[in-house]
């Protein structure tokens, strides 16, 4: 699965048994702009995500955002028929489909990502020979790195009680002396508010301290009313 879009929450029986290692996590402004600010004034920006829906709000107030859902091809072929001037998707999904169209990659600082963007993660059953055997057959494609990183950015997640579906960042990285930087961010949907914050802790504690962040969000943002 795209781990970004797993649930906090694993069915019952299950677990996430390998995490490959992460592609790009950006997102992408697809189109004929190289940039966000080099977008016309009111420009018709498409996008199915209410995170870079909010982030668009918040950096560019004048952007018409506009409902983008289905496959990337169709996503492609709605931007050549005009319905856009440009659209927002993933830098990973086009460099796994090995996609030929004129994008260029948004700052992080702009457009933070989502929880394990770029990350693919394998769900396993729990229980019996069977599931011992696939664990360890799929063990040698397992990335420690990825793992450590989403792990702490899906407990900010999981603490804000947010899915896909909620504005919410969190970007995790390993830093020099080896422990690992997480930054997130909670917006409200119309992206006239944004709370931001950072902390840094080891990766033995990837999950306490993506979930003190969360926590702190949460705090910082008023409560849950303002996830609702």
């Amino acid at each position: 699965h795209s781990l970004k879009d797993m649930e906090t929450q694993l069915a019952s029986g299950t677990e996430v048994a390998v995490v490959l290692p992460r592609e790009d996590r950006c997102d992408a402004l697809v189109g004929p702009y190289p940039s966000l600010d080099d977008l016309p004034d009111g420009a018709h920006i498409g996008t199915a995500s209410v995170r870079r829906a909010a982030l668009l709000r918040h950096y560019r107030p004048d952007l018409n955002i506009g409902l983008l859902r289905g496959n990337v091809n169709s996503r492609l072929r709605r931007l050549e028929a005009g319905e856009f001037d440009a659209i927002i998707l993933a830098v990973a999904g086009l460099k796994r489909l090995q996609l030929d169209c004129a994008y260029t990659a948004l700052d992080e600082q702009i457009m933070p990502a989502a929880a394990a963007q770029g990350a693919i993660a394998v769900q396993v059953a729990l229980g019996g020979e069977r599931a011992a055997a696939v664990q360890t057959a799929l063990s040698a494609l397992h990335c420690v790195d990825t793992a450590d990183c989403v792990t702490a950015e899906r407990a900010v997640l999981a603490a804000l009680d947010g899915s896909c579906r909620t504005p919410i960042s969190a970007m995790a990285d390993i830093d020099k002396a080896g422990g690992l930087h997480l930054k997130a961010a909670v917006l409200s949907a119309d992206g006239q508010q944004k709370f931001t914050a950072e902390a840094e802790g080891s990766r033995a504690e990837a999950s306490a301290l993506g979930t003190a962040l969360g926590e702190k969000l949460l705090q910082n943002c008023g409560g849950r009313a303002f996830l609702a």
